[in-house]
């Protein structure tokens, strides 16, 4: 038995290597993992300085609203703009946008002029060209990876983002606690500007839109297709829940390592990376595992991400809090990856990004107020009930994923499609 885990795991990372062999995503791979270790600086030296120099939850929170407040005012219908473009075109454009948003931040600094409001402009540029990256990087990988390696493809991602951002979050904190956030803010510049580069290096990425129909005609296109779909529709409305009950971990975090487990901005970096690692973990597995019942993987991966947090709720000491959020982090991935796999199996190609865009949007929706209320909840019955308060979410999700036959029609229609492929 022994052996046959062990060849089911060497065809596993021969799979891994074969798709990182791939020109194209060899390409993005590295760009990915060069902008994600930046960025994973970048927010962790600005979170903490919003809250070393507010002290106040409330800020935290409007920090982190300001990060997807663009996917309200875009998400909707971004998605048939990109459509219009080569996607790399799209991406090389965000990336440049995202590197003027750090430079700001970086003039801002040498002249004394860096304030709240400055982070708050920058967080919310890099939250506008965030939109328009997410779903033109979701809808390239059809182009660049042949279908049936696209759960190998998205794990990859997944795993080598998640490393390089834990090597991220992880140094974040000593970097900001011995010679500061200006090395962060820097290096993250450069990221992005060479991230630019390699994507443009990315060749054989055309439009999706051939038909050059109008901007509304493709909008209720769009629509239209998803009303068809209703599985999917439901699939992202649970995902809201997950969202919701995982705000705390986002905005209270600065909060968190400094009055909780009293661990301050080293602690808040070491728990970020470690929840990272528990994302890249997840993905590994199911990147092997490849499993074909969406609604056991989704229901397993909501229930323990629930436990996890209310066990890190109720953790007063930092390695429990790291083995606790490890968890949450990897039965994350165990839900999430299959979700995206499945989308770029199944939704046509050119309605790809209008889709992620649309449905992004639907599961974002409600962040900017689960950002707001975890803030003003910490406030107001304390940080260790505001996580408890959003396990129950994910847990209430399982049992909606388990119980009703829907999702189940959905893993029969799923493998429909790729008998079909």
């Amino acid at each position: 038995m022994s052996e046959a885990k062990g060849m089911v795991i060497n065809m596993s990372l021969g799979s891994y290597w074969e798709i990182i062999n791939l020109k194209n995503y060899r390409r993005l791979w590295i760009a990915q993992m060069l902008s994600g270790f930046g960025n994973s600086l970048y927010f962790v030296s600005l979170m903490w300085l919003v809250w070393n120099g507010t002290k106040s939850t409330l800020h935290s929170g409007f920090f982190a609203i300001l990060y997807d407040v663009p996917q309200l005012l875009l998400g909707l219908w971004i998605g048939v703009v990109i459509n219009r473009f080569s996607l790399k075109h799209v991406m090389v454009f965000s990336d440049l946008i995202r590197a003027l948003g750090v430079i700001i931040v970086i003039t801002c600094y040498f002249l004394d002029l860096l304030t709240i409001n400055v982070l708050y402009i920058a967080i919310f540029i890099e939250g506008f060209m965030l939109v328009i990256n997410r779903p033109a990087n979701n809808a390239i990988l059809p182009q660049i990876v042949p279908k049936d390696k696209l759960e190998t493809a998205n794990a990859t991602t997944q795993i080598s983002n998640r490393l390089v951002n834990v090597s991220g979050y992880g140094l974040a904190g000593v970097i900001v606690a011995t010679v500061g956030a200006l090395f962060s803010i820097i290096f993250n510049a450069i990221s992005f500007l060479v991230s630019a580069f390699l994507i443009n290096k990315i060749d054989k990425v055309v439009s999706l839109n051939k038909k050059k129909n109008s901007l509304v005609m493709d909008f209720k296109e769009g629509f239209k297709y998803l009303k068809q779909e209703p599985a999917i529709i439901i699939i992202f409305s649970i995902g809201i829940l997950m969202n919701v009950g995982g705000a705390p971990i986002t905005v209270l975090g600065p909060a968190y390592a400094e009055k909780i487990v009293n661990a301050g901005a080293t602690g808040y970096g070491v728990l970020q990376a470690t929840w990272l690692v528990g994302i890249a973990l997840g993905a590994f597995f199911i990147g092997y595992l490849n499993t074909k019942k969406l609604w056991v993987t989704l229901g397993l991966g909501f229930c323990l991400q629930g436990v996890a947090q209310l066990a890190f709720a109720l953790s007063n000491h930092l390695y429990l809090s790291m083995f606790f959020i490890l968890i949450h982090g990897c039965f994350m991935s165990v839900a999430n990856i299959p979700l995206f796999s499945f989308l770029q199996r199944y939704v046509p190609r050119e309605q790809l990004t209008h889709v992620f865009s649309i449905l992004g949007t639907l599961v974002m929706v409600v962040n900017p107020l689960a950002f707001a209320a975890s803030g003003f909840l910490a406030e107001h019955i304390g940080i260790r009930l505001s996580y408890v308060l959003g396990s129950l979410l994910p847990l209430v999700a399982s049992i909606l994923i388990i119980l009703p036959p829907w999702l189940r029609k959905a893993d029969k229609s799923m493998t429909k499609e790729e008998v079909s492929i």
